[in-house]
């Protein structure tokens, strides 16, 4: 997808998105920029519903576009990764929180025996970081 390559799909039915998600092979914000136009990005971890934490990340789009309405999302709320093997696992929502986008400690994987996802988007005039942390629905 315009020349970065789609590792799987994030599907949010209760805010009604759903995007591709692209390897951008760099967690420098700088080299971000332009793949985050476009879609989501992988930010950190291994593949689509591989074991551990993959972290992807959206811009805030004022219009509720790419992850514009992730505010509107609760605890137990599920998100949905399709991989390329056309395997789809749910997730659900089990922590909400907004830290400094320094904080790289949201990315660190805790069980590698578990699937997890972070959500991370711009908040507070993209002074803070909005963190939605969510583990497989067994």
């Amino acid at each position: 997808m315009d020349g970065y390559d789609v590792i799987g799909i994030v599907r949010i039915p209760k805010i009604q998105i759903e995007y591709p998600i692209l390897d951008i092979q760099t967690s420098n914000p700088e080299e971000t920029k332009a793949p985050m136009k476009i879609s989501i990005v992988k930010y950190w971890g291994d593949q689509v519903n591989d074991y551990g934490n993959l972290s992807i990340a959206g811009h805030n789009n004022y219009n509720g576009t790419m992850f514009g309405k992730t505010k509107k999302l609760a605890i137990g709320d599920q998100v949905e990764l399709t991989d390329l093997t056309n395997r789809t696992i749910t997730y659900q929502i089990y922590d909400i929180f907004v830290t400094d986008p320094n904080d790289v400690s949201i990315l660190q994987t805790k069980d590698k025996t578990v699937r997890e996802v972070t959500l991370i988007t711009c908040t507070n005039g993209n002074k803070q970081r909005l963190i939605l942390k969510a583990r497989e629905v067994i």
